[in-house]
């Protein structure tokens, strides 16, 4: 149910139950006047009746007391007049109705001729009400008698009826006069401005800030709200537009940044290629220049020049050969891979280093799907990383663990060593191609960036981190609700 028809049902039933207490009591009041004023016209009649014929009885005039009596036949407020005797016997009445049974001697009669007192009571005569009053009558020095004038109620009925009538259709015409007044008035005032703005707020809400509500100059708390609420689509107009800007700016420094970082990507790559291949080229060179020179050298110097050159050149040829596992597409071929054996024939390559001790822990019956030849290289890069950073002498901690990520199902391997860590300016860069902390010679920096890609096409992804009590852990993840 809108404001307004809570409003307008509010407003009409509180002024109507106000106005209809009020009209209520106030026929209520009429009605009492009527009966008042009948009652007193009454009483009126019948003392000015009496008087009248106390002194015609008095003075003897009995045949004038009796016309008086048959004149008031012509009065239509007057139903009937009865004169009675001491003995309560009708001597002379006003209309012919009158002789009926329910009109004779009457049981307040006696009470009247006994005390000489007035009585006012209410007859029921065939389902008609009248309202009768007898007086006392003196008609004559030894004789008591009684004059009784009765009033039909149903004239008063009738006014009283017409009264509610009246009443009633005035009460309802005024009601439906309010409920219109209210409504058209809260509809125009309150109703419309209110769908006014919420039709402005849901176009804004939808991005529409152009949008602007009409403002009345009523000057009320409406037209104020109205004025506002344009003010406020007015500062969120250009809080977007300054937002717009700075994200165009924010956009363009973002794309110079990835383009230096680009930029940056290809120096270092470059910058590792030409020194990964000016060394075995630098060799081969001078190398070359040795048996072209001096070719009268033995065959023994030949042979070891030439032996150093294939050494050289295959050391091309593996560094190429990594540089196109870097960047080619994988063709992988997923089987359904116990982990815990995985990583056992990882670990066979390094039997021989009898000084670093090998803490393994793995729950049992751990499977995923993934291509095993290209994981096992993954973790042989790791374990050499590890080996190498503890100079062979630690202990490397293997554990695998089953973790969630995003909602998915990972198989988490951790493997720590003790050596002397990552240097922390060295952890964000660990990944990029031709990136070593190696000494010349000893690495490409090619590996763990082969790993990672390797890990990525599994759908997993790598981390690295140092430990607290030294040292340094490589994590891999690898999803483990892949279907095969």
């Amino acid at each position: 149910m809108s404001i307004n028809t809570k409003l307008v049902l509010l407003l009409t039933l509180t002024v109507g139950a106000v106005m209809l207490t009020a009209s209520f009591l106030s026929l209520r009041q009429r009605e009492a006047a009527l009966e008042t004023a009948l009652r007193d016209e009454l009483k009126a009649h019948a003392v000015t009746l009496q008087i009248a014929l106390e002194e015609n009885y008095q003075n003897g005039r009995i045949s004038d007391a009796r016309r008086i009596i048959d004149r008031l036949r012509e009065n239509s407020k007057v139903y009937g007049v009865i004169l009675f005797d001491e003995k309560g016997d009708i001597i002379s009445l006003s209309h012919s109705a009158t002789v009926s049974a329910e009109f004779r001697q009457p049981s307040e009669l006696a009470e009247v001729l006994r005390t000489g007192n007035a009585i006012e009571f209410i007859r029921t005569v065939e389902s008609h009400k009248f309202l009768s009053v007898i007086l006392p009558l003196k008609l004559s020095a030894e004789k008591n008698g009684a004059v009784e004038i009765v009033k039909p109620l149903e004239l008063v009925e009738k006014d009283i009826a017409r009264a509610r009538v009246n009443w009633l259709a005035t009460t309802l015409l005024l009601l439906a006069t309010i409920f219109l007044v209210v409504y058209i008035v809260l509809r125009r005032s309150l109703s419309r401005p209110i769908l006014t703005l919420l039709y402005g707020a849901k176009t804004i809400g939808r991005g529409d800030l152009t949008h602007r509500v009409t403002v009345k100059t009523t000057g009320d708390e409406l037209a104020k709200l109205a004025f506002e609420f344009n003010r406020m689509a007015d500062n969120l107009a250009e809080q977007r537009e300054a937002a717009e800007k700075e994200a165009e700016n924010r956009l363009n420094l973002e794309k110079q940044l990835r383009h230096s970082e680009r930029l940056a990507a290809v120096g270092r790559l470059a910058a590792g290629i030409a020194h990964e291949l000016g060394a075995p080229l630098n060799v081969i060179d001078v190398r070359a220049e040795q048996l072209l020179e001096k070719t009268d050298v033995s065959r023994e110097k030949q042979t070891k020049n030439l032996t150093i050159i294939r050494t050289q050149s295959a050391r091309i040829t593996h560094i190429v050969r990594q540089l196109l596992n870097l960047a080619r597409p994988y063709h992988l071929r997923f089987d359904r891979i116990e982990l815990r054996d995985l990583i056992n024939s990882a670990l066979e390559d390094f039997a021989e280093t009898a000084n670093v001790r090998v803490e393994f822990s793995a729950p049992g019956n751990l499977h995923i799907s993934a291509d095993g030849d290209y994981l096992q290289q993954v973790f042989v890069n790791i374990f050499q990383n590890a080996f190498y950073a503890m100079k062979n002498e630690g202990v490397l901690r293997i554990e695998i663990t089953e973790t969630e990520r995003g909602g998915n199902a990972f198989a988490a391997v951790k493997i720590s060593d003790t050596g002397e860590g990552i240097a922390p300016e060295s952890l964000e860069k660990i990944f990029d191609p031709f990136y070593t902390t190696k000494d010349i010679g000893k690495g490409t920096g090619l590996g763990l960036a082969v790993s990672r890609r390797i890990i990525e096409e599994h759908e997993g992804f790598i981390d690295a981190e140092n430990n607290a009590d030294g040292g340094a852990s490589v994590t891999v993840y690898l999803p483990t609700d892949k279907k095969l």
